[in-house]
């Protein structure tokens, strides 16, 4: 049921002529960390052991637009950093979104991926934080320290990644002596689609230390971008 509900807002199938976004020119033996699809069961690629990026591309409908920019410009800025029960997501957003009266579509959407969440890493609880900002929030690329978070962009520029050959490893964080760059190719950076959805594996899955995705927060040149992040358990 859930994928069907989810599968009534992607794009259409990628053109057999052109690689999907993401893919990477004359690299076609390189090995691919990434799956790139345009079906909720494509999010259960994250389950592959050499995948660390799986995503489904959407649009956002009209309706869900219209939400979001309700939020946007609401009584008070959105910022919601919550963690509790799957089943509780509607009615905590319905208690502190700044414009709930307009938000029908955006707390269904929400409540719709935290229920896929659950089905997908079988679990009840979320960490959920949706906010808006103006700014990058983590501006250097970086890998997180959990299993895995979906990320989705309702407003504004997608969450940006490397593809592996792009990367410095040694890099991260405060860097190695000799390793101040962790994209060592810039025109190899890649960008979400606005609301695709992306699972994101991170160092603390098991069997991927040293392997986690590796991206950012975009910069966002003008206006304001609103996300959505959820974690598992």
């Amino acid at each position: 049921m859930l994928c069907r509900e989810l599968y009534t807002s992607t794009l259409p199938p990628f053109s057999k002529d052109q690689p999907p976004p993401g893919s990477l020119a004359g690299d076609a033996d390189a090995p691919r960390h990434w799956h790139l699809g345009h079906q909720a069961l494509d999010l259960g690629e994250i389950f592959r052991p050499e995948i660390t990026l799986a995503v489904m591309q959407r649009r956002i409908d009209a309706a869900l637009k219209l939400a979001v920019q309700a939020q946007l410009y609401g009584s008070y800025p959105l910022n919601i950093r919550w963690r509790g029960p799957i089943s509780e997501i509607c009615h905590m957003l319905e208690r502190y979104l700044p414009a709930p009266e307009a938000g029908e579509a955006i707390i269904g959407d929400i409540s719709l991926l935290g229920a896929a969440m659950g089905e997908l890493f079988e679990v009840d609880d979320v960490g959920l934080r949706l906010e808006v900002t103006q700014r990058a929030m983590c501006p250097r690329f970086h890998v997180d320290k959990i299993p895995v978070r979906m990320v989705t962009t309702y407003q504004g520029p997608g969450t940006q990644w490397l593809p592996e050959e792009a990367a410095d490893r040694l890099a991260l964080g405060h860097g190695q002596y000799g390793h101040q760059d962790v994209c060592i190719n810039p025109e190899q950076i890649r960008e979400l689609r606005l609301g695709s959805l992306a699972l994101l594996k991170g160092e603390c899955w098991p069997g991927n230390e040293g392997r986690g995705l590796i991206h950012r927060s975009p910069v966002v040149p003008n206006g304001k971008r609103l996300m959505l992040s959820l974690d598992p358990g």
